[in-house]
């Protein structure tokens, strides 16, 4: 039986945990540093359990020590954005956070994978592998799948067809130079290419680039949720349907995730959004996917990017 922690229960780490409850993938651990925070609303799923008919359990808590036994920790805790602000705007505190954090999980949970959600994701990632002292495999960040999920639907309302119908990912760092992969993108089995025009391409990559953007300037105090809480759940799902061998199509899904590449792509040394195979082990597989030289180039700016903000801000992170 699979054990979820979930660190953060603000409406990141609480989609995420109602999330996995309501899909049966793992009993649920859910812990804030705000006394009362994360026992109500763990209290409250459990009561929404005799309605929607879910039998995992969740509680709630201030004390890491519930996180012991943890087959994975997903770690959403952090400030959110505000209007005006980049994802690198948040590193200082986040980045302090995120040391406390990992410094109580590896005491709890030393075996538990590590899923880093909180922004900038690629850089928390980073932190959080460095002060872990785990190997790479064993943490990785969200931040492809959520990308991906954008990217499909802004090319559902351009094309007028049902989400499900496009394939679809995005690579690269998760900010304005993540990279979709438009030479793989199909709708209905055909090339997004054939679709739309080049000027409609680029109009949906400016909109998947700046859509956690614009859901922060609609709601003024806050950031998007409910797709990062379900993306980083997927990505959990996936992993837990790994581990326990079942028959599930998610065992042999290729996740696009931040991770630490050694080499992949031509990229080395720091996290960056790639194609993943997610297991038991964590990154199982970081898959080279065909691109197109112009997307191979595209995918290496954004990778110098990403490299650039994370030498920016190692004083801040003590990397």
């Amino acid at each position: 039986m699979a054990k979820v922690s979930v660190i953060g229960a603000g409406n990141v780490g609480a989609t995420c945990a109602y999330t996995l409850l309501k899909n049966n993938v793992a009993d649920i651990a859910l812990i804030d540093v705000v006394d009362g925070l994360a026992k109500g609303k763990a209290l409250d799923m459990m009561q929404a359990g005799a309605i929607e008919g879910y039998d995992k359990t969740i509680t709630g808590s201030t004390d890491y020590g519930t996180a012991a036994g943890s087959d994975i920790v997903v770690i959403t805790a952090g400030l959110a954005r505000q209007p005006g602000m980049s994802r690198t705007d948040l590193i200082d505190k986040n980045a302090a956070i995120m040391k406390s954090v990992i410094s109580h999980v590896v005491g709890v949970a030393p075996e538990a994978l590590i899923l880093v959600v909180s922004n900038p994701v690629d850089i928390l990632a980073y932190l959080a592998w460095k002060v872990s002292g785990y190997a790479p495999n064993r943490v990785f960040g969200m931040s492809g799948v959520l990308d991906s999920a954008r990217y499909k639907y802004f090319i559902s309302q351009a094309l007028n067809v049902p989400m499900s119908s496009v394939e679809g990912m995005v690579i690269g760092a998760h900010g304005d130079s993540m990279m979709p992969v438009v030479s793989l993108t199909m709708v209905n089995g055909k090339p997004l290419t054939d679709l739309l025009s080049d000027e409609k391409i680029r109009e949906v990559i400016d909109k998947t680039k700046h859509g956690g953007a614009e859901i922060v300037s609609y709601l003024k105090t806050g950031s998007a949720f409910y797709a990062p809480g379900a993306s980083s759940a997927h990505m959990v799902d996936v992993i837990v349907s790994s581990k326990s061998g079942s028959k599930s199509d998610k065992k042999d899904e290729i996740v696009p995730c931040s991770v630490y590449a050694h080499g992949q792509y031509g990229i080395d040394g720091f996290y960056i959004g790639l194609p993943a195979r997610l297991g038991a082990n964590g990154v199982e597989e970081i898959v080279e996917i065909p691109l197109t030289d112009e997307e191979r180039e595209e995918l290496l700016e954004s990778a110098a990017s990403a490299k650039s903000s994370l030498d920016d801000v190692q004083e801040i992170i003590g990397g």
